[in-house]
């Protein structure tokens, strides 16, 4: 073990614990945070990129009194699943279904590529969305997250969360139109 993940895997012991430690938290939440990406992306091979990033900022600044680690990575994949999407302003595949539920049958062409373009739709508006509206928006609708979970991880009072959700949803009405409806979980 080099003398870099020595020191890493050192401050993680003393100042997190031992179940903290980056390996066993990578272990532990790497498909978590990887379908968080994954959900707000739609691409797995950029996803696992986001994945990389939450735990190499995981080694390089370790964060302090973190009290929810699946909240924490969760919100921190999703804010990164964002930053590549503003960055790119490209919409490649289909954003993966709102429900965790799998079609009973194969959808036609058709049904195929109305969801498509919801999914297009939806990223563009997300991206355009302010970065805290966005935020709390996938977290709560993309993730699933309690109210609760979202002011944690976002270090915003549960009023606050609640006020910023109503935002967002008024400011992907407005944007998306008709369709809001047909998209909306």
């Amino acid at each position: 073990m080099s003398s870099l993940n020595t020191l890493h895997r050192s401050v993680f012991v003393t100042d997190l614990g031992e179940s903290d430690a980056p390996e066993a938290l990578a272990h532990q939440y790497g498909r978590a945070v990887f379908k968080a990406a994954y959900r707000v992306l739609g691409d797995a091979a950029l996803a696992e990129d986001v994945q990389q990033e939450v735990f190499l900022r995981l080694l390089e600044a370790p964060p302090t009194d973190v009290k929810s680690w699946p909240a924490y990575l969760s919100a921190s994949a999703v804010r990164g699943a964002i930053d590549v999407l503003r960055r790119q302003r490209r919409w490649w595949r289909v954003l993966p279904l709102w429900s965790a539920q799998e079609p009973t049958a194969a959808p036609s062409a058709e049904h195929a590529s109305i969801e498509r373009e919801h999914a297009q739709r939806l990223r563009a508006a997300l991206a355009a969305l302010p970065r805290r509206e966005a935020q709390c928006f996938g977290l709560r609708y993309l993730q699933g997250l309690d109210i609760g979970d979202i002011a944690q991880a976002l270090e915003m009072s549960e009023n606050n969360v609640n006020v910023t959700l109503h935002r967002a949803r008024r400011r992907l009405e407005s944007r998306l139109g008709d369709a809001a409806a047909e998209i909306a979980p």
